[in-house]
């Protein structure tokens, strides 16, 4: 990564950008303690979206607007400034650092991106259903200096996606370095949710980017992977969730949607709510694309990089003076299953995949007074697609040769000119990936379409014994964009490659760790 003039978010929210209650990162000899395995120091308010602008705000867009790709510091380590990647937005007098965009199904945007870096850039609308243009694709990046207009309707349900950087090469660098944030739909049937439960954003429903971090005695985010991070996926040992460590959460006896989105380029998550007692439960309502047809009463979930979970936790049960913690609970990563000695060594980071630590304290600080509704039991319509006489095309997730510490899908390397091949518009194909068994795990991701899971088989125990039905998780059901497939499983996926889109549309399917992706598993296919 090149040196950069990095500029001050003067003027970006002055609320947003407050510092936290001093606290002292790890090292320090104030004694600090910002050690995310430990249940203490929590003690920074959690960045909220708001009103208001500034980081994480909301934004509601015209349909023209630009969104610039530039550089930051904001306040991130306690005390201390850092240096990030961010996308900025003007919005009349109110300027926005990675703004949280509100859109209604039906609406029509043309956001303009200006790439005011010193490398190659473009926005990828991850879970979008839009035409290859609208998507981007790692070849339609732009250079330094340069713009690009997207221009499309917003066809998907309401629900929680977001937005990516997503050049060749560079996009585990520059998510990893600030730039992502959501993109959230609303529909009828969100909207009919909201009022039901009585729920507002930013307050009661809340966006909750996931992620892990490294830092410097200075507080910059430090980004170096080694050839072995670069095979298996590059760790932080800090925790963030909205761009704040050690947060805390002061909340009401009543319902909470939180839409949890891990935004880490390889760290999985096993969440649950915690109290001394063990684990709480919690509804999940929606996954990446969309509500689910009925909640699922559930007490812990898996979510892969690039993943959405939408839940409900019902704190009316709680009194004041309570508290309880989101959490990370600890599990097997298969990280390099049966790989030969030497090969994929766990990178020593100081909070390895699979560790159990802690996210987000919630510390119930009053009754709650006024209407708190009941969870529906009916939260949308989820239809089926249908695979009679659908194809079946076998793909493979496998090290890229013997002793290449680089991975591939089908044996190919991403190739920005090579398509590796083609299906029919307004098809249905069933996509039976299997992950090989001396493997790791792997985060699927297409784009331009959204697909339903089938079936799952030969899932590790720890993944088995949370099935609902078919070999599938909770997290399984409805309309995805990102699956989680591990060492020596077999997911089956359904995809409905019905169009409007004019002429033939190119697209990608990748794994979601980013260092994986970079380093070329990705595949480019088309639809004709």
């Amino acid at each position: 990564m090149k040196r950069r003039d990095f500029i001050k978010l003067a003027g970006l929210g002055a609320a947003s950008m407050m510092i936290p209650r001093p606290l002292f990162a790890m090292g320090d000899t104030t004694g600090g303690n910002l050690d995310p395995r430990t249940a203490g120091g929590f003690l920074n308010p959690l960045r909220l979206p708001g009103q208001q602008g500034g980081i994480l705000g909301y934004l509601q867009p015209h349909q023209k607007f630009t969104i610039r790709a530039t550089t930051a510091q904001a306040p991130v380590l306690p005390g201390k400034s850092s240096n990030l990647l961010v996308y900025g937005v003007t919005d009349g007098c109110t300027n926005y650092v990675n703004p949280i965009l509100r859109v209604r199904k039906g609406d029509r945007i043309a956001p303009l991106l200006k790439n005011d870096l010193n490398e190659d850039t473009i926005i990828h609308w991850h879970g979008l259903i839009v035409d290859s243009k609208n998507d981007g694709i790692p070849s339609d990046a732009i250079k330094g200096g340069e713009s690009y207009q997207y221009d499309f309707t917003v066809q998907n349900r309401g629900g929680t996606y977001w937005y990516h950087p997503h050049p060749y090469q560079l996009t585990s660098a520059q998510a990893y370095l600030g730039m992502a944030s959501f993109f959230i739909v609303e529909d009828k049937d969100e909207m009919r949710l909201r009022h039901a439960l009585d729920l507002e954003p930013g307050v009661t429903d809340i966006p909750l980017v996931l992620q892990d971090k490294r830092f410097d005695a200075d507080g910059n985010i430090v980004y170096n992977p080694s050839e072995s991070e670069w095979f298996m996926g590059f760790l932080g040992d800090t925790i963030l969730a909205n761009l704040t460590v050690k947060p805390y959460l002061d909340v009401a006896s009543r319902i909470y949607r939180f839409r949890l989105l891990n935004g880490s380029n390889s760290r999985i998550y096993r969440l649950a709510f915690t109290t001394m007692e063990g684990k709480q439960e919690f509804h999940l309502i929606g996954t990446d694309g969309g509500l689910l047809d009925r909640p699922q009463a559930i007490n812990e979930l898996f979510l892969a990089p690039g993943e959405r979970a939408d839940v409900l936790l019902d704190l009316s049960d709680f009194s004041p003076g309570e508290s309880l913690f989101l959490k990370s609970l600890s599990f097997d990563p298969m990280d390099n299953e049966g790989m030969a000695d030497g090969m994929g060594t766990e990178p020593m980071t100081g909070l390895a995949n699979g560790e159990e630590f802690y996210i987000l304290k919630l510390n119930v600080k009053r009754w709650h007074q006024g209407h708190g509704g009941r969870i529906p039991k009916k939260l949308s319509v989820l239809e089926p697609i249908d695979v009679s006489g659908a194809m079946m095309r076998p793909i493979t997730l496998a090290q890229a040769g013997m002793g290449v510490m680089k991975w591939a899908i089908n044996g190919e390397m991403f190739d920005l000119n090579n398509i590796s091949f083609s299906v029919e518009r307004n098809s249905v194909e069933i996509w039976e990936i299997m992950n090989e068994m001396m493997s790791m795990p792997h985060p699927m991701h297409i784009h331009g379409f959204q697909f339903q899971v089938i079936d799952r088989l030969n899932s590790p125990q720890q993944a088995a014994s949370l099935a609902v039905d078919d070999g599938r998780l909770p997290t399984d059901i409805g309309w995805k964009d990102t699956v989680l497939i591990w060492p020596g499983e077999t997911v089956r996926i359904a995809i409905d490659f019905s169009t409007n889109a004019p002429g033939q549309q190119k697209y990608v399917f990748h794994c979601h760790n980013l260092e994986h992706e970079d380093e070329g598993m990705m595949i480019n296919y088309t639809v004709i």
